[in-house]
């Protein structure tokens, strides 16, 4: 009878062991089923359906895709997006790399502070910095004001505001922040003294950019592309709000497609095929960062 009633215990400690795990995951699995496989599946399902508020048929379908793969606009649009979020996206660079040095290597008490400015800069709601940008942008905006002001132009500029430029200029000051992050972090793991030997074997600073610092930092380059870069693509507030015809970019068309068209077949299918693509980048990211860790 002991002997039985301890083999009872043993089992169930037994199964407690295997089912405690379990029961931890259930919940985070739970949610990820139901709040992004249960979606994901729906658009799936989507794509390849006749889905539109204004047509009748039914079914299987590849229509979508060949839509997406033969309408011109699809390709102009997404020239323009490429065109668009790679130039925002260099532009973050240019300006990420030498701040994230002197936050890492130069700033000293003032590290913090501005760690925290940017933080807290990034709070402000993003609507109300796209419309801060309308009122610098504008014809009659701060910007033009200024420059009539001052003699220099005798009429506003119109290519301020509604065009490629301002999307750019937008998008780049929008996301900056989190390419700052990524980069500083990268460099704050690495060690000052490889910088001091650099410049005692006579090293410039060229050298020194090119050679000693920007390989080490490139894990955190990778991760401000997946960070900043693959947003970039599906942003439709900051084309619709200064932006023009000419600025119309892909998130814009999914947007009009799901809830102005009502075109779901079509807007599921761009939805897949710009999620496919971004799996794709991340995944490149991803190995070219291990590659770099084993070099």
């Amino acid at each position: 009878m002991t002997s039985l009633s301890g083999d009872i215990v043993r089992n169930m400690a037994r199964r407690s062991r295997w089912l405690t795990p379990l029961a931890f995951l259930a919940s985070p699995t739970a949610f990820m089923l139901a709040f992004f496989a249960v979606p994901l599946g729906v658009l799936v399902a989507t794509a390849f359906q006749h889905s539109s508020l204004y047509s009748t048929a039914s079914g299987f379908t590849l229509d979508n895709f060949r839509t997406l793969l033969t309408d011109p606009l699809y390709r102009r649009v997404t020239v323009d997006t490429v065109v668009i979020a790679t130039t925002a996206m260099v532009i973050q660079l240019v300006i990420a790399l030498p701040l994230s040095y002197v936050l890492a290597f130069r700033a000293g008490a003032l590290e913090l502070p501005l760690l925290l400015a940017l933080v807290v800069v990034d709070e402000l709601n993003p609507i109300v910095r796209i419309y801060s940008w309308r009122m610098l942008l504008g014809r009659e905006g701060i910007i033009n004001d200024t420059l009539r002001w001052l003699g220099i132009i005798d009429r506003p500029l119109d290519w301020l505001l509604f065009t490629k430029f301002s999307v750019v200029v937008v998008l780049a000051t929008s996301w900056v922040n989190y390419t700052v992050l990524p980069l500083y972090a990268s460099m704050k793991a690495i060690d000052p003294s490889l910088l001091d030997e650099a410049l005692d074997l006579g090293a410039g600073w060229r050298w020194r950019w090119r050679s000693v610092l920007l390989p080490l930092v490139t894990p955190g380059l990778f991760v401000a592309v997946i960070l900043v870069y693959i947003p970039l693509f599906t942003d439709f507030a900051t084309p619709g709000l200064v932006g023009g015809p000419s600025s119309y970019m892909l998130g814009n068309c999914l947007a009009d497609s799901m809830m102005t068209t009502g075109d779901w077949g079509v807007g599921s299918a761009l939805a897949l095929v710009m999620l496919a693509a971004m799996g794709l980048l991340s995944a490149a990211s991803f190995f070219l960062t291990k590659l770099k860790q084993i070099e």
